[in-house]
């Protein structure tokens, strides 16, 4: 055991190393880096091969404040980020499903991502209709993913969805949405000018 953990700790010292200096270091959400980021991320690389991207996933306050990160995508109220972060849109909660379901929204089963402040009860009781959630994830993303897989309906941010609805992973299973509590907020060092740069881009990406 001991082994493995020292040579666990020479692997992290190595991908420190080569992710120093002049890396653009993002700290972002998995969800916004696996659906929002990713899709566009070599069409970045493209457009800007001076700069380096290191995608850091980062969940809770402490995490970003420890990643001293370039720029940071964050998960919450406005009263958590603080005032220099900009909030992502657009944000409405939107219930998604594969285009292999083609069953009614009560006749499915329903996704649900836990810690939020809205989800589906308020949602069922905005529509009128009665259902309770059967599958708990604890993020957005993965509740997407599932959804992706024909797993279910996932109600989440119409922001994590545009590319996986713009290329037919997923389809809108009801025209009916409730705004969001929380929403993703991104800030940047203004300092530095490859931080700003990518700010600048990901704001054009969510349109």
């Amino acid at each position: 055991v001991g082994k493995a953990l020292e040579a666990l700790a020479v692997a992290a010292g190595q991908v420190d190393t080569n992710a120093s200096g002049d890396v653009l270091t993002v700290a972002t959400s998995v969800s916004i880096a696996q659906w929002v980021i990713a899709p566009h991320l070599p069409a970045f690389a493209r457009q800007h091969p001076d700069i380096r991207v290191r995608l850091l996933s980062a969940i809770w306050p402490d995490d970003f404040n420890a990643s001293q990160a370039d720029v940071q995508v964050r998960f919450g109220s406005k009263k958590q980020v603080g005032q220099a972060a900009v909030r992502l849109m657009p944000d409405r909660l939107v219930p998604f499903k594969s285009p292999a379901l083609s069953a009614d929204i009560s006749d499915l089963p329903l996704i649900e991502a836990v810690g939020t402040s809205g989800g589906w009860s308020r949602w069922l009781e905005s529509q009128g209709l009665q259902s309770q959630p059967t599958v708990f994830v604890d993020t957005f993303g993965m509740a997407l993913q599932l959804a992706a897989h024909g797993g279910g309906v996932a109600l989440v941010s119409e922001l994590l969805a545009k590319h996986a609805l713009d290329t037919g992973l997923v389809e809108r299973a009801h025209d009916g949405s409730i705004d969001s509590n929380e929403g993703y907020f991104l800030s940047a060092n203004t300092a530095n000018p490859a931080a700003e740069v990518f700010h600048d881009w990901l704001l054009d990406q969510v349109g």
